[in-house]
């Protein structure tokens, strides 16, 4: 369900979260490389912006936010896009790039393709680092707005309204009641 909430800055802010491991796996692999440096600036700006984003924005607001009592219409999962990242990180893992800069450049292009694929087409849902955190990503619709919707409990037994903390114009993140203070 890609609707109202669908701005390219929204998807660009998950794409770069999503994919920080990956370009974090780019720059392990290069380590060795005479242009080490290069990669670093190439690959590292954008995984240290996903990191910056998925700490600075969703943590520190999340836990300073104020939280809102919402009740959904409708809720879809959006992890079935699961694809996208496996063979990013399966490029990252299994191309040898340790002899070759033109292996290199090759890796480079073909993540940086992959990488605007999944954020021009809003296939960015699948998120390895929220994953790792136990949340998953989903489209939600509260008062005839389409949301993204961040959360870690599921989603199917909920009734009645839950607390949200708004981190965006289009996302939400569910708030734990334990987590209030």
């Amino acid at each position: 369900m890609i609707g109202a909430c669908d701005s390219f800055g929204v998807r660009l802010e998950l794409g770069l979260v999503a994919f920080a491991p990956a370009l974090g796996l780019l720059i392990f692999h290069a380590r060795h490389s005479d242009w080490f440096w290069f990669w670093m600036l190439l690959f590292g700006v954008p995984a240290l912006s996903g990191i910056v984003i998925f700490f600075g924005m969703g943590i520190f607001r999340v836990r300073k936010g104020n939280p809102e009592p919402m009740v959904f219409d409708n809720i879809e999962d959006l992890s079935g896009e699961v694809i996208g990242h496996i063979g990013a990180y399966l490029l990252a893992v299994f191309i040898d790039v340790h002899k070759l800069r033109e292996a290199l450049v090759l890796r480079a292009i073909v993540m940086a393709l992959i990488v605007h694929i999944h954020v021009a087409t809003g296939r960015i849902f699948v998120n390895p680092l929220l994953y790792l955190f136990g949340y998953r990503i989903y489209s939600a619709i509260t008062g005839g707005i389409n949301y993204y919707l961040v959360a870690k409990s599921d989603v199917s037994t909920w009734t009645g309204s839950r607390c949200c903390i708004r981190i965006g114009s289009s996302i939400l993140v569910e708030r734990h009641r334990e987590d209030i203070t």
